[in-house]
């Protein structure tokens, strides 16, 4: 060895006691992190982990999760756990009373399983964020979503369900089934794109080739694998998830078009002599007492992806799961459509939100389907130390995910009848959900601000639909579930229509 190898040698080395300390030290980190391991294994059961370093995730990444989660609940009961690795735990929170002291008291979210929505929603309301600024964007967003702004939005939401029923209509004298899954999808789309999202999209006129259905058939499959298992958003090794980041940063510059065409109509002289109708004008024009605008682009675009993500897909699988669930039961076909032919004699005409009002049947058909099958999850929470809730012990810094699949259809919540779908339930005197046992649109102060513009677009878009046109499945059909970024048909909803005569 020369003498500089040497000296190296010597420079580098590391004296044995150092060496047996950190080792030392090692080995008690190792045997702490076994103990807390251990433990949290044996305070919540789940199902068991067949390989320690990706924990549960070759079950929870499989397109059945959705039913894993009902059969899970009820086999290891209301509170489990699964692993996303060798150190990352998920607590599924199934009780009713947790659920409601978590929700109502607001719990920070967990910001780390967001981490996976960020490339798309950055910064939006949803995301977690401190108290105080989620506080005041709340409140900033909170005025053009109310009771007056929605119904301001009732023309709009007319034109496209006459784009809607025309459609339906030319399949009906062709004598042709017609998907109506992907027409639910595209009306959502036309209809928040342009009230919120500040743009025509053109969905029904264009059809499945439209470009906004492109991009969220790259963008939402992914995005639910990626809220799962955040890192998989931040070192895209997969193809799919490359795509969705592309998909996302054109959804992106879409929407920063808008907001940018927008603030330009804003200041063009007499801009302000027309009053903002419009969801996205009224939170583009949005101004502070100093004459600054409320929210920057940035802000908006947050914002607008998300309205457009969250108004558009969840409502229109909605809409796909209440016509099955009807028109697989006769009875409630029956009862629906009585109820219609008496507070809507047009057979022409789309319903008002007076009309609306005046049919409870449909409003239980719609709770039914929110409850039996509704498209949304829940959200993840957590606490920063240990927390006892209702007798349990909720460990700090653990993603708890309050989600809502598993506790709609609970037995011991809902009765024997809890896997049928009975809309009656809701009609029967002085019934009312546990705090916490029903929650399609979150729980608490952070449910969801759409909820109202949702509930509006679904009401109207069934009356018209089952008003006009008598509907039927294909002999033998069963539609197939997909839980991608909420849940979906896998295989369309293809049915068979004619114009209604009376």
């Amino acid at each position: 060895m020369s003498t500089l190898d040497s000296q190296t040698a010597r420079a580098v080395s590391v004296p044995r006691e150092v060496l047996i300390v950190c080792g030392g030290h090692l080995a008690i980190l190792v045997l702490w992190w076994m103990k807390q391991y251990w433990t949290a294994r044996v305070q919540f059961p789940g199902p068991p982990v067949k390989n320690a370093w990706i924990g549960n995730l070759d079950q929870t990444m499989m397109p059945d999760i959705h039913d894993k989660w009902r059969r899970w609940h009820r086999q290891y009961g209301p509170i489990y756990q699964t692993w996303n690795s060798l150190v990352s735990r998920v607590i599924y929170i199934g009780d009713p009373a947790i659920i409601h002291a978590i929700g109502s008291e607001n719990w920070d979210k967990a910001s780390s399983q967001y981490e996976g929505f960020r490339c798309l929603s950055g910064d939006a309301l949803f995301m977690p964020k401190a108290h105080a600024k989620w506080l005041r964007q709340r409140k900033s967003l909170s005025p053009a979503f109310g009771p007056q702004v929605i119904r301001m939005q009732q023309a709009t939401l007319h034109k496209y369900i006459t784009d809607f029923t025309h459609q339906i209509a030319t399949a009906a004298d062709q004598q042709h089934s017609v998907d109506l899954s992907m027409l639910h999808v595209l009306l959502t789309l036309d209809f928040v794109g342009e009230i919120a999202f500040g743009s025509e999209l053109r969905a029904l006129a264009t059809g499945p080739e439209c470009r906004i259905v492109q991009l969220f058939q790259k963008i939402l499959p992914e995005l639910m694998k990626c809220g799962l298992f955040p890192l998989r958003s931040k070192v895209p090794i997969f193809q799919a998830t490359r795509e969705m980041h592309g998909a996302i940063q054109e959804l992106r510059q879409m929407a920063e078009d808008a907001v940018l065409a927008a603030r330009e109509a804003d200041v063009a002289e007499g801009s302000k002599e027309k009053p903002p109708r419009q969801i996205f004008e009224i939170l583009v024009r949005q101004k502070e007492a100093n004459g600054a605008y409320t929210f920057n682009t940035k802000d908006l675009v947050d914002n607008y992806v998300t309205f457009l993500v969250a108004g558009g897909d969840p409502t229109a699988h909605t809409l796909s799961f209440a016509v099955y669930e009807v028109l697989r039961n006769p009875k409630i076909h029956a009862r629906l459509v009585h109820e219609l032919r008496e507070a809507l004699p047009r057979l022409d005409g789309i319903p008002s939100a007076e009309h609306i009002s005046k049919l409870p049947y449909l409003n239980a058909v719609i709770k039914e389907t929110l409850r039996y099958n509704g498209p949304g999850f829940g959200t993840f929470r957590t606490c920063p130390r240990d927390t006892e809730v209702c007798g349990v012990v909720l460990p700090a810094k653990t993603t708890l995910v309050l989600w809502n699949p598993q506790v709609h259809r609970d037995p011991q919540i809902w009765g024997p009848d809890a896997d049928v779908f009975d809309p009656s339930r809701w009609l029967e005197p002085g019934f009312r959900p546990l705090p916490g046992s029903y929650f399609p649109f979150s729980h608490g102060p952070r449910v969801c601000l759409g909820q109202g513009l949702a509930m509006f677009e679904i009401s109207l878009t069934l009356a018209t639909l089952f008003r006009q046109f008598d509907l039927s499945l294909p002999a033998g059909f069963e539609m197939e579930f997909d839980p991608a970024f909420t849940l979906c048909p896998k295989n369309g909803l293809p049915v068979f229509a004619t114009r209604r005569q009376t």
